[in-house]
C-alpha cells in the first residue's frame, strides 16, 4: 500500500539538549526521517526519551534521576537544569524549509506571536522545556516557554531570550505536534486492550449513523437473549445473580449476562485481529510471533496518523513518531521490507536501529551517530558540504548497502585484501584472548587500494576510530596517501600514526612468508593439502626436496586459487605456536598495541615478542 503523505506545514528542524542523562551538550539536526545509529548505551534511547519529556503525546515526567551526573558525583548540583530546545520552521507542500508562515497559515494561528524571526526575518518556532530545582517548593518543576531567538552558537543555548508575550506553552500549542514513542517492547496485544492506545483511539467511534448504531445495538440485544436462553450454564448463573437485589437496593431482574456487548462503543473492547501466514489457518495475533506483533503495531500507527491527518481538516497536525529499534523481533528480509513502510508513515519519524539491514535502507545524510566519550554522548553526522552526489553514492553503494554493520563499531581496521579479512581477525582473537567482535572491532575489506576513501569519510563522519592495514608496495603506498591527502593537510600524512604500511615494499604473503615461519607454514600447507592418512607423509617428504622451501611457500600462498584458501589456516598456524617460542608478527602486534591504546582495550600477553 502506497499513500501520499500530506504535508503538515511545518519542519521541526533542530533539538538541543542540555544536562539530560548522558546528554550533557547534545545538538540534532532533524530530516524528515532520521536515522539514530551506534553502539549500545551510547544515548540513543534517552535522545529520543527527551523528546518525549518535551513534546511526548503522554509527556513522561523528569525526575533526579534524569539530571547528567559526572563521574566524580553522587548526585546533580541543585543548579543543574535540564534544557530541552525545539526549532520548527515552516515548509512547503514538499517539506523543504520555506522563510515564512504563509498568510492564513493554521500555525499562525495557533502559535500567534509565538513564532519568532531570526537575524535573517525568516520564521521559526522555538520551545524549551526546562527542568530545575524551585528552593522555594524544594523540589523540581518543569516549564515550558517559547524562545525569541535561537542562538547561531550552541553554546550561547542559555542565553536565548524568552518570549515573555506569550507565557508558558500549553498542552494546546504542542498537541498539533505531540510525539509518539514506540519502544522495543511494542506489542500489539498491548495495543487492542489499552484504552489510551492507538487502536482504540481509530475504532472506538467507528463513525456510523446514530440511525445505524440504534439498528446494530438491537440486534446484539437479540443476539445477547438467544445466547442466554439457549444455554443452561449461562441462565444458571443469570438467576443465581438476580438475588443481588435482596441485599443491594434494586429491582429483582436488574442482573443480566451480556455475552457480547450491548452498545457499539463498548466492541472495541472485545475486538481482535485474526492473521493466516500463507497456508495456515487464521489465529488471533496474540497466538503469532513477537516479530508480526511489533509489526502490526507500527502498522496500527501508520493507519492512526494518515486517518488523524485525513480528519484535521483545516486544523493543524504535524505528526512525530520515535521508534525504536523497528527491528525488533523480524528476520533480515522482514526488516528490509520493514524500512519501506516506515517512510509511508506521515510527518516526521525518528528511528534508532542496531540493525545493518535497516540502516542500509537509509541515506547516508540521514544517519546521526552516537558515541559515549567517558560519561558524555556524542552525536556526530557526515558533512555534505563538500561531497559530490557521486561521493555520497559511492558511501551508499560500497559502505552502506555492503557493509552496514560498521556503522556499530567501535573501531573499525580497514585493508585491501580478502587474506587479511580472513587472517587478521584470527590475530586479534589471539592478541586480545577472545572474539574481536566481542570488543566491537569490525575488520573491514575495502576491495583494492583505491577504495579506501568512501569508508574513510564514514569513518571521520561518525567519529568511529579507524586504522589502516596495507600493503608496502610502492604503488599501493602512493595510491592510499593520496587518498589520506583528502582527508588531511598533506603535513599531517606523514604523522597519521593510525596507517600500517608493511614494511619493506613487501605484500601480506611475502610479510609473512619468513624464515622464522617457514616450518610452521610448511606444516599448515601439507595439512590442508593432505587428502587422507597417508597423504600427509609423502607431501612432507616433497617438501623435504625443495632446495628454496621459501621460494616455494610464496608461490602456494600468492597463488590466486590459494590466496584466501590459506588466509585462515596460515593465522591459526602462526598463532598456536606459542609453545615453539614464535614471535608474534611485529607489525600486526603494532597496530593491535595501538587499537588498545587508543580505545582502552586490555593488553594481553601473547606470543614472545
Amino acid at each position: 500500500m502506497s499513500t501520499p503523505l500530506q504535508n503538515s506545514g511545518i519542519k521541526m528542524t533542530e533539538i538541543r539538549i542540555r544536562n539530560f542523562r548522558s546528554l550533557q551538550k547534545v545538538d540534532v539536526l532533524l530530516d524528515s526521517l532520521t536515522v539514530l545509529i551506534g553502539e549500545n548505551n551510547s544515548g540513543k534511547t534517552s535522545f529520543l526519551e527527551a523528546l518525549v519529556a518535551a513534546i511526548g503525546a503522554n509527556k513522561r515526567t523528569m525526575t533526579e534521576e534524569d539530571v547528567f551526573l559526572a563521574p566524580n558525583e553522587d548526585k546533580p548540583p541543585k543548579d543543574r537544569v535540564i534544557t530541552i530546545d525545539l526549532r520548527i520552521r515552516p515548509a512547503d507542500e514538499n517539506g523543504s524549509v520555506i522563510d515564512e508562515f504563509p498568510e492564513g497559515s493554521s500555525w499562525l494561528a495557533l502559535w500567534g506571536n509565538g513564532v519568532s524571526q531570526d537575524e535573517n526575518d525568516n520564521d521559526f518556532v522555538a520551545i524549551r522545556t526546562q527542568m530545575k530545582w524551585n528552593t522555594t517548593r524544594d523540589e523540581y518543576i518543569t516549564d515550558r516557554r517559547f524562545l525569541l531567538d535561537w542562538p547561531k552558537k550552541s553554546d550561547d543555548l542559555l542565553r536565548a531570550k524568552i518570549n515573555e508575550k506569550h507565557g508558558s506553552v500549553s498542552t494546546r500549542d504542542t498537541d498539533p505536534i505531540a510525539l509518539y514513542f514506540m519502544d522495543a517492547k511494542r506489542d500489539i496485544q498491548d495495543e487492542l486492550h489499552s484504552r489510551s492506545s492507538f487502536w482504540h483511539k481509530l475504532v472506538s467511534d467507528p463513525g456510523l449513523s446514530d440511525e445505524h448504531v440504534e439498528k446494530i445495538e438491537k440486534t446484539l440485544n437479540k443476539l445477547n437473549e438467544e445466547i442466554i436462553s439457549g444455554s443452561e450454564v449461562l441462565a444458571h448463573v443469570q438467576e443465581h445473580l438476580n438475588d443481588l437485589y435482596q441485599t443491594v437496593a434494586a429491582d429483582k431482574g436488574s442482573a443480566s449476562i451480556t455475552p457480547l456487548a450491548r452498545h457499539l462503543r463498548d466492541l472495541s473492547k472485545g475486538m481482535d485481529i485474526n492473521f493466516s501466514t500463507k497456508g495456515a489457518q487464521a489465529f488471533p495475533l496474540g497466538r503469532h510471533g513477537m516479530g508480526t506483533r511489533s509489526l502490526a503495531a507500527v502498522l496500527v500507527f501508520r493507519a492512526y496518523t494518515i486517518w488523524r491527518q485525513k480528519k484535521a481538516k483545516e486544523n493543524a497536525i504535524h505528526p512525530m513518531l520515535a521508534l525504536e529499534e523497528p527491528e525488533a523481533h523480524l528476520h533480515p528480509q522482514a526488516q528490509r521490507a520493514l524500512f519501506s513502510q516506515i517512510k509511508e508513515i506521515p510527518g516526521q519519524r525518528i528511528i534508532s536501529t542496531h540493525s545493518p539491514y535497516v540502516a542500509g535502507q537509509a541515506n547516508i545524510a540521514q544517519f546521526r551517530h552516537f558515541r559515549k566519550q567517558g560519561a558524555e554522548t556524542v552525536v556526530t553526522q557526515i558533512d555534505t558540504t563538500d561531497l559530490s552526489q557521486e561521493d555520497l553514492r559511492k558511501i551508499d553503494r560500497m559502505v552502506m548497502n555492503t557493509r552496514g554493520e560498521i556503522l556499530y563499531a567501535r573501531a573499525l581496521v580497514f585493508f585491501e585484501g580478502e587474506t587479511e579479512e580472513q587472517a587478521l581477525p584470527v590475530f586479534a582473537e589471539k592478541y586480545w584472548n577472545t572474539l574481536p567482535s566481542t570488543l566491537g572491532i569490525t575488520f573491514v575489506g575495502v576491495g583494492g587500494k583505491g577504495n579506501y576513501l568512501p569508508f574513510l569519510r564514514m569513518a571521520f563522519s561518525f567519529n568511529i576510530p579507524w586504522y589502516i592495514f596495507s600493503d608496502g608496495e610502492d604503488e599501493t603506498e602512493k595510491v592510499v596517501k593520496d587518498t589520506l591527502k583528502k582527508l588531511y593537510k598533506p603535513e599531517e600524512i606523514e604523522d597519521c600514526l593510525n596507517v600500517f604500511f608493511i614494511p619493506d615494499g613487501k605484500n601480506f604473503e611475502q610479510y609473512l612468508c619468513t624464515a622464522e615461519y617457514k616450518d610452521i607454514l610448511i606444516k599448515m600447507i601439507i595439512s590442508v593439502n593432505s587428502t587422507n592418512e597417508t597423504h600427509p607423509e609423502t607431501l612432507k617428504q616433497e617438501w623435504a626436496k625443495e632446495i628454496d622451501p621459501q621460494k616455494k611457500i610464496l608461490q602456494e600462498l600468492s597463488s590466486g586459487k590459494n590466496k584466501t584458501r590459506y588466509a585462515k589456516p596460515l593465522a591459526e598456524a602462526i598463532t598456536g605456536m606459542a609453545q615453539e617460542n614464535i614471535r608474534f608478527p611485529a607489525l600486526i602486534r603494532a597496530l593491535f598495541k595501538k587499537m588498545s591504546a587508543d580505545i582502552g582495550l586490555p593488553e594481553i600477553e601473547v606470543v614472545a615478542s
